[in-house]
């Protein structure tokens, strides 16, 4: 477990509850918010047709994402700060984390993301 993964498992539970809604529980934030630092860096570094409107929603999201976290009462931007810094040790270390999400899932709670 990383320092963030264990400072969310740490988080009271009625912190915990307010993730609920939108992600299910914080175990699936962690892996949402992992897959949005990814997704991210690979637009950038590969650069795919019309990257800059993908970089653009992408970090629409992060954004949502930092607001909703920062609305619970925690630093939301430094938790997605954070988790995206377990992205980049892990991608520095060449280690490909299966994150146990599918795409479906992933789509469902950024839909949630953007309606929250």
């Amino acid at each position: 477990m990383t320092k963030i993964q264990e400072t969310l498992a740490a988080l009271p539970e009625d912190k915990k509850a307010l993730f609920i809604p939108v992600f299910d529980n914080i175990e699936k934030f962690y892996k949402v918010v992992y897959l949005i630092a990814r997704n991210e860096h690979v637009t950038e570094q590969e650069k795919p047709e019309r990257y800059e409107d993908r970089l653009q929603v992408i970090r629409q999201i992060r954004s949502k994402v930092e607001k909703l976290v920062t609305s619970f009462g925690l630093n939301g931007e430094d938790i997605v700060a954070d988790i995206a810094s377990d992205y980049f040790e892990d991608y520095v270390n060449y280690k490909e984390i299966d994150l146990g999400l599918t795409n479906d899932e992933f789509i469902a709670v950024i839909q949630n993301i953007s309606k929250a």
